[in-house]
């Protein structure tokens, strides 16, 4: 049963109690949407390019990427879940990983690697508050150099937000820093916060994630050529925006498997003769980062 207050903020934020309820449909969702039971880790390819949020119908609408386009079913509906699933307590020693994003420092997957490179701790754009994907290729490609014999994941953070893109810049951001302190502007809420409460008309945030996704294809393209094997471009989950067909929810909270959270773009592209994956010792990867640092960046990603 729901509480009072529940139901008063499911009348208040539309969307909100279907969200509850649809956390516990996993189960459901497998039967009704006929979902495999593979983790990405263990379908075929050389190099795995994760675009963090990318739902299928907007990657096939704008698809610039020469290769096979199919879909595909995610373990998660949002990124922490999607790397606890896939990664926690797990060891792979002939993947490396390059991430743009903490959520591979927070949960701790480090240890699971044969090598993992945080991108994000030293390469963030101040301005845009986010690794900018020309950025994130240069990690990839030197990660394919060094590592030949090694399978290499590369998370790529747009089209999730911050939206770089004409439409998405005009967004202000709900949170600011003063030193290590951060402080939250009520007057500038969470991206989907301000889509549940009007401030943000939800098809200006579609156009947004749109112009992301726009942006990071164009450098996908640039390196699928200097990639040897079989590289596969997908997702971790999708975003919704209250919609109907969406079931009203909003964003991408976790163990929400609905449809457009969990079908996303599987498109392969074979470069050359397959690589030599050689299996290697997973050392103790783990990284010391400032828990200010990690917060920080997060924030920026809208998880605060």
């Amino acid at each position: 049963m729901y509480s009072w207050n529940q139901i008063v903020r499911g009348i208040k934020y539309p969307g909100l109690i279907s969200q509850e309820i649809l956390t516990h449909v996993t189960p459901v969702s497998r039967i009704l949407y006929g979902r495999d039971d593979l983790y990405v880790t263990e379908r075929d390819w050389d190099n795995l390019i994760i675009l963090d949020a990318c739902r299928y119908d907007l990657f096939k609408q704008n698809n610039i990427l020469s290769g096979d386009l199919n879909s595909a079913w995610s373990k998660a509906s949002n990124t922490a879940e999607f790397v606890r699933k896939t990664f926690l307590n797990k060891k792979f020693p002939d993947i490396v990983c390059v991430t743009s994003t903490p959520k591979y420092y927070k949960p701790n997957v480090e240890d699971s690697f044969y090598d993992i490179i945080h991108v994000w701790k030293n390469d963030w754009d101040p301005e845009y508050r986010t690794v900018l994907p020309d950025v994130m290729s240069k990690y990839v490609l030197n990660a394919h150099d060094k590592y030949p014999n090694k399978r290499i994941l590369a998370h790529y953070i747009p089209p999730h937000q911050p939206f770089i893109g004409k439409t998405g810049l005009k967004m202000p951001h709900m949170v600011q820093f003063s030193g290590d302190t951060i402080q939250m502007d009520i007057d500038q809420p969470n991206i989907w916060e301000a889509i549940r409460t009007g401030l943000y008309d939800a098809d200006d945030v579609w156009r947004a994630y749109t112009e992301n996704l726009e942006i990071v294809l164009p450098e996908i393209k640039n390196i699928l050529q200097k990639l040897h094997g079989k590289t596969v471009v997908t997702s971790d989950h999708g975003n919704v925006f209250g919609r109907l067909r969406e079931w009203g929810v909003i964003g991408h909270p976790p163990y929400c498997h609905i449809k457009p959270l969990i079908k996303v773009p599987w498109l392969t592209f074979d470069s050359g003769r397959r690589k030599v994956i050689k299996k290697g010792k997973v050392e103790n990867n783990k990284k010391s980062i400032s828990p200010s640092k990690v917060e920080r960046r997060l924030s920026d990603l809208g998880y605060m």
